[in-house]
């Protein structure tokens, strides 16, 4: 799930909402005091770990080596944005979230702002119709929040979408705005009205009906999980902070007091950050304590959004605003060419929504990325004897759609998973290159599949066990090497075999002298021992 942050004056473009902001920049001068919401522990450690600003822009993919054969990667093609319109009025639609199927959005056709819903999946729209003014939306399954003034002032509120049932999160005389959800928890901003000073972050569990202030001196708040990031406003300085619902532990992000909007998704936090002086998008990982910058251009990035291995941003390096998309896991960048701007983007899978001026006004866009696939495969076995035989195995990742497949002997396949038999000794190189609608890649391994020039057979083999009472029963087994293709066996009592590791039993007793004829295209090779088994009288 992502959170969204404050939307730009130009993204609003609504003078209530003007208004309000300058109402309650000036009304608190007071210190903050408990009320009856439980405070959060103040336990705060630092989260600013490595700080070298790694720019992994320009990382590269590297080459991988063993003992018998070398392998290279062609880098993978940055994903394909292809683009879908999904509001076509001529009203004014802003901040866009998408959750699975659904996207919601504030939109004014009616006069006023509503929370309007599209699902995917059904083709079909909804809406939250209120006389009043409902911005700032936020989904999570079939949950949907947003800001409402429906009562005079600015509340949240909750609608399930199952049941189409509306529900007022809180009843009090303080502003409150903002607002994100994950599963049965709900953040938001609030203003503690005239006796108190800055903006407050709450929390209200639905499941338990308990809220609770998460910080004070915040704004922006995202959450996943059971953790809560936000924008620190102290002492005019603006740093990203986390608390963990779980832990009851808070986190400083960052110290430089230049960041803000941030976004969560794992364990992973990103933000907006003027440290270099312009704004410029970061990451940073919870689990390995480590930052790295994601944008290293002079351009502007603002409102980012992750979810998995993506980052989106909005930036204007060519002249307007564009959505772009970073991947942690291929390092590929993507972005929209309209020519007009496109801000406020959010995520979910391989769905970026945004708002785009394309039409002349604010409509609501909807990108869907197809990213090219990755070569990979296996092969068994990869040395043998000649003629060797070979299971080839596509293990590629991004649903390609085509296969080539080239064994290095001049041959090639368009099979997914072809068999192949080198015929000739030598060392082969194979490489397999596959494609989808959005691309293609290649994967070559040098000297991969190692043929044997074919010898004559040496004949070699053991029993088990050699001595006993008769009727004794006795299992040999071959152990003959350069691969025999037929077995003739004489277990000195006039019986024989072709199996290539028979049993027989001795019915009396004696000493037997056994011997084994292997052969193969090469010729042939046989091995006696006599006296080898020894059978004793009952």
């Amino acid at each position: 799930m992502k959170k969204k942050e404050k939307v730009y004056s130009i993204a609003l473009a609504s003078t209530f909402l003007i208004l309000f902001l300058l109402f309650i920049s000036t009304a608190a001068s007071a210190a903050p005091e408990q009320n009856q919401r439980t405070v959060a522990p103040p336990e705060i450690s630092s989260g600013a770990g490595d700080s070298s600003d790694d720019q992994i822009l320009s990382d590269e993919l590297s080459t991988e080596e063993n003992d018998t054969a070398t392998e290279s990667i062609q880098p993978s093609a940055a994903p394909k944005i292809t683009e879908k319109r999904i509001t076509t009025n001529a009203a004014e639609q802003y901040s866009p979230v998408i959750d699975g199927n659904k996207i919601a959005w504030e939109d004014y056709r009616n006069g006023n702002w509503d929370i309007y819903i599209y699902d995917l999946s059904t083709k079909k729209e909804i809406s939250t119709l209120n006389k009043s003014n409902q911005y700032s939306p936020d989904i999570y399954g079939n949950k949907i929040v947003w800001t409402d003034e429906r009562n005079g002032k600015t509340e949240i509120y909750l609608e399930d979408l199952s049941n189409k049932k509306q529900t007022r999160i809180i009843t009090n005389e303080v502003a409150n705005w903002d607002p994100a959800i994950y599963g049965n928890k709900i953040v938001w901003t609030g203003y503690p009205g005239e006796d108190y000073e800055g903006y407050n972050i709450y929390m209200y569990d639905i499941s338990t009906k308990k809220e609770q202030m998460i910080a004070a001196q915040a704004y922006s708040p995202a959450i996943y999980g059971n953790r809560i990031v936000w924008e620190d406003n102290n002492a005019g300085l603006s740093n990203i902070y986390m608390y963990d619902l779980s832990t009851k532990k808070q986190t400083q992000i960052t110290n430089n007091g230049l960041a803000n909007s941030p976004a969560i998704y794992g364990n992973r936090i990103v933000w907006t950050d003027w440290r270099n002086e312009n704004a410029d998008i970061y990451m940073y990982d919870i689990s390995t304590k480590k930052e790295k910058r994601i944008t290293t251009n002079p351009s502007a990035s603002y409102s980012p959004k992750i979810y998995g291995d993506r980052i989106v941003w909005e930036d204007d390096r060519n002249g307007n605003w564009d959505i772009y998309v970073y991947d942690l896991a291929t390092r590929q960048e993507s972005h929209t060419t309209d020519k007009s701007n496109q801000y406020n983007p959010d995520i979910y899978g391989d769905r970026i929504v945004w708002t785009d001026m394309r039409n002349g006004n604010a409509d609501i866009y909807m990108g869907t990325l197809s990213t090219s696939p990755v070569a990979a495969f296996s092969a068994s076995p990869t040395s043998g004897n000649a003629p060797l035989k070979v299971k080839f195995t596509d293990k590629s990742t991004g649903s390609p759609t085509s296969w080539k497949w080239s064994f290095g002997d001049g041959k090639t396949s368009t099979s997914k998973n072809p068999s192949y038999t080198y015929s000739k000794a030598g060392k082969y190189t194979v490489s397999l290159t596959v494609k989808n609608a959005a691309g293609s890649n290649t994967k070559t391994i040098k000297n991969y599949i190692v043929v044997n020039a074919l010898k004559a057979p040496v004949a070699a083999f053991s029993a088990s066990p050699r001595s006993g009472k008769a009727p004794l029963k006795v299992q040999f087994t071959d152990k003959s090497a350069n691969s025999p293709t037929s077995w003739k066996w004489s277990f000195g009592d006039g019986t024989y075999s072709t199996s290539k590791s028979p049993a027989h039993k001795y019915s009396k007793a004696g000493k037997y002298t056994v011997s084994l004829t292997v052969k193969n295209a090469k010729g042939s090779n046989t091995k006696t021992v006599s006296g080898y088994i020894t059978v004793s009288k009952r």
